[in-house]
């Protein structure tokens, strides 16, 4: 059962570091940017501007990430 699991673990994350990252890291960076765009009058403009710094950089390694 232990090596079971330890394969399955192993193949999760071999399939999610080679198929799904990019996907995750587009995804997570236009989420951050919507995010962001709603609690424009929440948030202080200090940690607004580093959370689209983070969703620019995010999605910059996403498709550079998708282009290899």
């Amino acid at each position: 059962m232990a090596k079971a699991i330890k394969n399955f673990i192993s193949a999760f994350f071999i399939s999610f570091f080679t198929k799904w990252l990019e996907d995750f890291l587009i995804l997570s960076a236009v989420i951050l940017g919507i995010v962001n765009t709603y609690l424009i009058t929440v948030i202080s403009p200090n940690i607004l501007a580093g959370n689209y710094v983070l969703a620019a950089f995010l999605f910059i390694i996403g498709v550079v990430i998708a282009r290899r």
